[in-house]
């Protein structure tokens, strides 16, 4: 029987061919025994063969366990299988003369050796494993830690760990690690990007910190890790490479009570690999002082709590010639303008924040000044001020930004307007100005960026000449994401939504207002998720019942607000495949 099938299938597999040959030798060493007058010298021969037989039956025995959490690194276990499959597959096994001890104990010493081997491959992705470096024993923290999310407590950790050499060993010493850098070589780039170097940016990050996925993939489509094919766009792309990265054990999901992945963390002993990797292929190099923190170079730059403000880096590198500024953990801005009129290349900005907790403060006191250089950099991508306090307006100069992609607004809460100009960023694909609760309006000209794909924070309320509204969209071929925030006479603008692009397939409408009347509407056709957040009346209207849903719809979500969840029949709803509905009354 072949053990080319799931690991923990093929452990009984060879337990019973390991049990098999163990029986056989047995049989033909008693035979053997009754027939040799040094029969005290045979036996202990017999119990130190049965022995080696046992040693590796237990060893196989306790590797079920974790095998049945394996779904990483797959090939590679199987194959390693396979060849002990064939070691056990050996015609010594069907010996007949037990003068060919001697030859059976060489080849179970080579069989333990393939077992030891397969163990530490298993071992490397157990999420209990238990890395002992020089009789030191280093478990991993998990998310369920009471303190794993308190910054003081990662620093002094990380602290102690340098002081004591542990991350050196772990890095340079360590078979568990040797057997993750194989994996990462494993990985195949011929997929959905450039899978490697977006694993490899994942060492950027302060250990077991959740990561928001959204800022990391623009973070990748900006430095070109992932683009949009024939069939799929780079957001896509990101997210297969996220989905890829889980797969094969790299990262975990900080909530496992839903299928969608928002956050995710770094296992610990996976940073350390990525570090050493980073170092290695030119990509990043970290401080040796300290904890593991990303250095300035390689045209790229971090932003740093209390760091140095040009931006500069041993090997002379010029503020000038860089590609990407990414701000990791600096709260306060100010002091950054200097240098940051002086970006001509920069394709990535990410100045915000790109933290799983909205406790994360980030500000800036004197906005003007600092984004007043905004205007020159013509190779910039992706520019990202989420979550930055004291931004009232964008400066006018970034109508100049021709190659932007992606705007990342979301969360500046001091933000009130956008500025006309924005019309002008043809390229624009994704905009995000959702959370941005005084805006009161969109500037007439957003319906011009005919690039766009993904609008999240549309405000629906004023009638204004000079604000766009939802009809205005129509115009827009390529956008299938479309977040709305309802004001005042935004109920009136809703119905416009039927008559948008065929593309549209992802929906959100979130009511400012204290309304009971029901906008008269129809979903769009194509939708395949629709996200209802606040919802200020209390009937189920007409365009909501299963009827009148889009026959593709496969999520329903409904969050809060005044519908009555007594007027909702689940059953009527048994065509959508993810319905869920929270507080509701």
């Amino acid at each position: 029987m072949s053990v080319r099938k799931k690991p923990e299938k093929a452990v009984p597999v060879l337990l019973g061919r390991l049990s098999k040959a163990k029986d056989h030798a047995l049989l033909v060493l008693a035979v053997a025994d009754d027939s040799d007058q040094n029969q005290n010298h045979c036996q202990n021969h017999n119990h130190e063969l049965i022995s080696k037989f046992n040693d590796i039956e237990s060893k196989l025995k306790q590797m079920t366990d974790s095998l049945s959490k394996i779904k990483n690194w797959e090939k590679k276990v199987v194959d390693q299988f396979c060849a002990l499959d064939q070691v056990l597959d050996d015609e010594i096994f069907t010996f007949k003369d037990a003068e060919i001890e001697s030859q059976v104990k060489d080849k179970l010493t080579l069989i333990e050796e393939d077992v030891d081997k397969l163990k530490i491959l298993i071992s490397t992705v157990d999420q209990s494993v238990t890395l002992k470096l020089g009789g030191m024993s280093i478990k991993p923290r998990s998310l369920e830690d009471e303190d794993y999310d308190h910054p003081h407590h990662h620093h002094t950790v990380s602290q102690k760990w340098a002081e004591l050499g542990v991350e050196d060993r772990i890095i340079s010493k360590s078979d568990a690690m040797s057997a993750l850098c194989s994996s990462f070589h494993c990985l195949d780039n011929s997929g959905s990007g450039h899978i490697k170097m977006c694993l490899l940016s994942l060492s950027v990050f302060p250990e077991n910190t959740p990561i928001k996925k959204r800022p990391l993939i623009y973070w990748w489509i900006g430095e070109g890790f992932v683009a949009k094919t024939v069939n799929s766009t780079a957001e896509a792309a990101g997210e297969q490479v996220l989905q890829e990265l889980l797969n094969e054990g790299f990262i975990k999901p900080t909530s496992t009570t839903t299928n969608n992945m928002n956050s995710f963390i770094v296992y610990p002993w996976i940073r350390l690999m990525l570090i050493q990797l980073a170092h290695k292929n030119n990509f990043l190099r970290f401080s040796s002082k300290g904890s593991l923190t990303p250095c300035n170079g390689n045209r790229r730059s971090f932003l740093r709590r209390g760091g140095d403000t040009d931006a500069t880096n041993n090997d002379g590198e010029r503020v000038e010639d860089l590609l990407t500024v990414f701000n990791v953990d600096e709260q306060y801005l100010g002091s950054r303008s200097e240098w940051l009129s002086r970006l001509h290349r920069v394709e990535v900005l990410q100045m915000g924040r790109w933290q799983d907790s909205v406790t994360h403060h980030i500000e800036v006191e004197d906005y003007e000044e600092v984004f007043k250089g905004l205007g020159s950099q013509k190779h910039l991508k992706y520019l990202s001020l989420r979550g930055i306090s004291r931004i009232e307006t964008l400066p006018r100069s970034m109508k100049k930004l021709v190659s932007l992609q992606i705007l990342d607004l979301r969360a500046c809460h001091n933000l009130e307007k956008l500025p006309p100009s924005i019309s002008e960023m043809r390229n624009l694909t994704h905009l995000d100005v959702s959370e941005c609760y005084l805006v009161e309006s969109m500037p007439r000209g957003l319906e011009r960026l005919s690039n766009l794909q993904v609008l999240k924070g549309f405000v629906a309320g004023s009638n204004s000449r000079n604000s766009c509204k939802i009809s205005d969209l129509q115009g827009l071929e390529h956008l299938r994401k479309l977040g709305v925030r309802v004001r005042d006479l935004g109920n009136e603008q809703i119905g416009s939504v039927h008559n948008l692009t065929m593309a549209l397939r992802i929906l959100t409408i979130s009511w400012g207002v204290v309304s009971s009347e029901i906008p008269v509407m129809a979903l769009p056709p194509a939708l395949t998720k629709l996200d209802l957040r606040s919802v200020p009346f209390e009937a189920v209207p007409e365009w909501l019942q299963p009827p009148a849903l889009p026959a593709n719809l496969e999520k329903l979500y409904i969050k809060g607000g005044m519908l009555k969840l007594g007027n909702i029949n689940h059953h009527d709803y048994s065509k959508v495949k993810d319905l869920r509905f929270k507080y509701l009354t």
